[in-house]
């Protein structure tokens, strides 16, 4: 089979007028696109235009700093990598420029990649939610929206994944105000996942993603204290894979729409896992902070796979692997 015979396109917005087609599945999550979140260290020959999406670092209604230093645990991911360890904490909090900024100056910037971009929000209240989709109608530099949703909403402190109603609620005043394909990223720290993504399907979701990190923590021994300087942070790698993995498989099951799986996906046997549980594509996260060639090397070996098993498009190992119920 010739590379012109393998097909990886995928749709993550088939029930959108807009769609949302990719060339492949592969996307990079948001807030590990670079070692800032928004491209620093990418060199000229990492084309944006050969992975599916990119998705930049999260943009809050205004500028944050973020949570104070250390952020990152083991400092150097490449080294954990190369150890074989697999836990890694992040303690960003969100550092950003807001969404003006991320608008009038970043947006511009995206344009020019060549590539399909995904704007991510979080916000603060539901209201905040609408008011951020709606600044965005009529700029370009982004072909979708990602809600983040491990936010606490200002009104009563829950956290919008945790809260099927909160969820709807956001994704609903997101939808109002852009056409766009919508995709809501679902938190994994919840009881049962399927009455949150069967209420952001039903509030205009057009896709999930799935999962953000766990909240986690270290502590040092020798100075009897939290390693993080926000205490405790999100944890991803490896260690999360299994955790995700099984939410991918519940989610699709339960909705109608495409689910993205994103937690520990290092390789392409990771993210052939996502896909036969029926993941339409996934999210490099961790692995693109390991390595900036992550979601390239992914990408070619997937290709690889699918030609040494003569399957010429992607989209039939999409669920392959979920057990259906016997008839009764």
């Amino acid at each position: 089979m010739s590379d012109e015979g393998v097909n990886l396109a995928v749709d993550l917005a088939p029930q959108n007028p807009h769609h949302l087609r990719l060339s492949n599945p592969i996307m990079i999550a948001s807030g590990t696109f670079g070692y800032d979140g928004y491209g620093r260290g990418l060199t000229p020959e990492m084309r944006l235009s050969q992975l599916g999406a990119v998705i930049p670092k999260t943009v809050t209604r205004l500028s944050r700093e973020g949570n104070p230093e250390p952020r990152w645990y083991p400092k150097s991911f490449r080294e954990a990598r190369e150890a074989g360890a697999c836990i890694y904490l992040n303690s960003i909090g969100l550092a950003n420029p807001g969404i003006e900024a991320a608008l009038t100056d970043l947006a511009p910037q995206w344009a020019n990649w060549g590539a399909t971009v995904v704007l991510s929000l979080s916000a603060e209240s539901v209201v905040q939610f609408g008011e951020m989709a709606a600044m965005t109608q009529g700029v370009g530099g982004f072909q979708a929206i990602e809600l983040n949703l491990s936010c606490p909403n200002v009104d009563d402190g829950a956290l919008f994944g945790h809260d099927a109603k909160l969820a709807a609620a956001a994704t609903a005043a997101v939808r109002a105000n852009t056409t766009l394909p919508l995709l809501v990223k679902l938190a994994p720290n919840v009881p049962d996942i399927t009455p949150i993504a069967k209420a952001v399907v039903a509030a205009g979701a057009d896709a999930l993603t799935i999962s953000n990190t766990l909240p986690a923590m270290t502590i040092d021994v020798e100075q009897r204290k939290p390693v993080l300087g926000g205490i405790t942070g999100g944890l991803s790698g490896p260690g999360l894979r299994a955790v995700a993995l099984a939410l991918v498989y519940r989610a699709v099951q339960a909705v109608d729409v495409p689910v993205i799986g994103v937690g520990g996906i290092f390789t392409a046997n990771d993210a052939l896992e996502f896909i036969l549980a029926g993941a339409t594509a996934v999210q490099i996260g961790s692995a693109n902070l390991a390595d900036l060639w992550a979601p390239f090397n992914i990408l070619e070996e997937l290709r690889a796979y699918l030609e040494e098993h003569s399957i010429p498009d992607i989209n039939q190992l999409v669920g392959a692997a979920q057990i259906k119920a016997p008839v009764s």
